[in-house]
């Protein structure tokens, strides 16, 4: 055991030489963003086309649960997405990164402008992505940002030094760049430059560069901003201004320390601004001025006023905007705006939100339709519409149901080398997943840990294969033994309700400091229920999580998050889960064979990102028998003739009256007049027609 680490104050210096304490994980690096320049680029030929697929955003920030399905179904999508990059930052080799990594630093891009209020469709040309690559490997082989790279620095060129004017982070690559360019931390960071640049109305083509931590080398982001197409007029924005975070309704976990109300051709620098929540006031600590339209051309993008609520510290990453877990209005009034000779205000609201939790405006997609159907027979069922205008069509889910009970031994799976029912990522590790215990009982257990080969530990994902199905009596057990771990290295049982976009936690241990290490020495065995998720079907994981800070750098087993008898019990699994798209809400169910099925259906918004899933539709299916009608002896009664009659096997089928005054005729003719009505869907029915004097004879008949 490591009691090493307990005296760590006294001997700091020769544990961390020895590699005993605790490692630091690289922070984040975000210097002064690049001001204005004259030095503008303008591609040859005509500008290309806007790439809609990965832009044409547009939300109203008014409507919470628009927003809400905003976030969820497009944010998460930029992350984790293959970089794949053919970079080498040891021969200063720029290499490419995969298309679809770029699409997705793109798609972040455009999210952001169109919360703002922006025109969201920048595309990306491969002359300023060459470029910009350059700049990310001098970043990342130097472990510095520089607007101005001189000649000597490590991995220079000519093609970066061109690209360099961009926006520049260290430590973060990708769409998580992106994100640090808005959150825009750091003393040197005051008025916000790189914000400004990507939320400038007039952009339209931009370059991405990225290249991922290696060995000791750190990622690297650099975004250029720089096309001539800043100089074009200003485009018409959501408001006169653009603000971040932006009027309306905004997803607490995209709101930072720094805020900002940008304004072209203002003058904003004896701006002041009034600040409220929930009518109660805020303290704002007003930032260095710095100006920057088009006109002046002295700082970064628009003029804009920027300012810390709370007395914050803006300058440190770890700084975050504090919200309580309910919606929080924020009230904002800047003043003194001088518009040539005239002085302005604007006022406006601001309204923090977990984008995890429905509003009042929230409409599940429930679904209607019998709840049984036939085999190899079509049954229409019909979903909720989604108020939303960005909603193109709705992707539906059936699946068949069967018992999902779990139980993954690491006994047994040693012995079979290789796990049942569970998937590790990120894989491969460079260490076995399935060692011994470290409680001396000689047990084979799972074991997740942050040693790494690249010095660059991620969290590590322990995943069920199935998608889950839970009763009112599910429940996961579990043993768990958390060791050598610190406080930024957390044990987590999560569950998934929308694929995985989002998770919600089940349960959480964190580590402790290293002077009260290991967090434990024995198993101790968990019960979690899974009662708040019946009817929906949910992914299950075991994550042992870490997002930064300081890590154990070991792979033994006592070092780590160590599992053993993972357990779920009571609960369905779905099988042969098959996903159709429609344009409408309409769908017709085809299933192949009997069983107990569940049919859920999902809103498409921008053509290809669903929404989570609403509740499920139990649906028995039968197998496939001949078709009766079956019609009872007609009643008179007021001059009308009622015509009850049941089905067995038939649905959604139209049926007609078929009537003659002689039985044994080839003339019978259709009666177009009697009314229909349904008894009891796909089982009984009636139609009524008018009684003569004359006889009749009467049949029913499906077309």
């Amino acid at each position: 055991m490591r009691a090493s680490c307990i005296i760590r104050i006294s001997i700091l210096v020769w544990l961390t030489l020895l590699g005993l304490y605790p490692q630091a994980h690289a922070q984040y690096l975000l210097g002064p963003a690049s001001p204005w320049t004259t030095n503008l680029t303008v591609l040859p030929g005509p500008k290309p086309r806007f790439q809609t697929v990965t832009g044409g955003f547009a939300v109203n920030t008014d409507a919470r649960e628009q927003v809400r399905d905003f976030y969820n179904a497009i944010y998460p999508t930029s992350e984790n997405v293959p970089i794949n990059s053919t970079a080498d930052v040891a021969d200063c080799f720029p290499g490419t990164n995969a298309p679809s990594f770029q699409q997705a630093v793109l798609r972040r891009i455009n999210w952001f402008r169109a919360m703002a209020g922006d025109p969201a469709s920048v595309s990306f040309n491969s002359i300023y992505n060459s470029n910009a690559q350059a700049v990310a490997v001098m970043i990342s082989s130097s472990g510095q940002l520089n607007h101005d790279p001189p000649p000597t620095w490590p991995c220079y060129s000519p093609a970066g030094a061109a690209g360099a004017g961009g926006n520049q982070a260290g430590g973060a690559d990708g769409a998580d760049a992106i994100t640090l360019y808005i959150w825009d931390f750091g003393s040197g960071n005051s008025e916000v430059g790189h914000r400004r640049w990507i939320l400038f109305p007039s952009e339209q083509i931009m370059g991405t560069g990225d290249v991922p931590a290696t060995n000791s080398n750190i990622a690297g982001n650099c975004t250029y901003v720089f096309d001539s197409s800043i100089n074009d007029p200003r485009p018409a924005t959501r408001q006169p201004y653009v603000a971040w975070p932006p009027e309306g309704y905004v997803p607490y976990p995209i709101v930072y320390p720094y805020w900002s109300f940008a304004l072209s051709n203002a003058d904003l620098s004896a701006a002041t601004v009034t600040m409220k929540s929930n009518g109660v006031p805020v303290t704002t600590t007003i930032q260095p001025y710095q100006s920057g339209d088009e006109n002046n051309q002295s700082g970064a993008g628009e003029d804009t006023l920027v300012w810390v609520p709370m007395g914050l510290d803006a300058t440190s990453e770890s700084t975050t905007f504090p919200f309580g877990g309910t919606d929080t209005v924020y009230s904002i009034t800047v003043s003194n705006i001088a518009v040539g000779a005239t002085m302005v205000h604007f006022s406006y609201n601001v309204t923090l939100f977990d984008p995890l939790m429905p509003g009042v405006d929230y409409v599940p997609t429930t679904i209607t339709g019998p709840t049984q159907a036939m085999a190899n027979a079509g049954t229409s069922y019909y979903c909720t519409t989604l108020n939303n205008t960005n909603t193109t069509g709705y992707q539906w889910l059936t699946a068949q149901l069967t018992p999902g009970n779990v139980f993954e031994n690491a006994n047994n799976d040693l012995a079979n080398t290789g796990l049942v029912n569970f998937t590790f990522s990120p894989a491969p590790p460079d260490y076995s997943i399935l060692t011994t215990a470290p409680d001396g009982s000689g047990n084979a257990c799972f074991h997740l840990c942050h040693n790494g080969p690249t010095n660059n530990p991620t969290s590590q994902f322990f995943t069920l294969n199935e998608l889950l199905f839970p009763a009112t009596n599910t429940m996961v057990t579990f043993e768990s033994l958390l060791a050598y771990a610190s406080p930024d290295e957390t044990a987590r049982v999560q569950v998934s309700a929308d694929a995985g976009i989002t998770w919600q936690d089940l349960f959480v241990e964190p580590g402790l400091p290293d002077d009260e290490q290991p967090v434990e020495s024995v198993f101790t065995l968990h019960s979690l229920s899974l009662s708040n998720y019946v009817g929906v079907p949910i992914l299950l994981r075991f994550n042992y999580a870490f997002t930064g800070g300081e890590y154990w750098p070991y792979s033994d087993n006592d070092t780590g998050w160590d599992l053993e008898s993972l357990v779920v019990t009571n609960a369905q699994q779905y099988i042969n889960p098959t996903t159709n798209a429609t344009a409408g809400t309409n769908f017709v169910f085809t299933p192949t064979q009997a069983g107990n099925y569940a049919l859920q259906a999902a809103p498409v918004i921008f053509t290809q990102f669903p929404l989570a899933f609403g509740p499920y539709k139990g649906v028995v299916v039968t197998a496939a028998t001949n078709p009766t009608i079956v019609l009872n002896p007609p009643v008179l009664t007021n001059k009308q003739v009622l015509l009850n009659f049941t089905v067995n096997n038939l649905t959604n089928v139209t049926y007609h009256l078929l009537q003659a005054t002689q039985l044994n005729t080839a003339s019978w003719t259709t009666n177009t007049t009697a009314a229909f009505t349904t008894n009891l869907l796909n089982s009984s029915y009636r139609f009524t027609a008018t009684n003569n004097s004359a006889p009749q004879f009467y049949r029913v008949r499906t077309p």
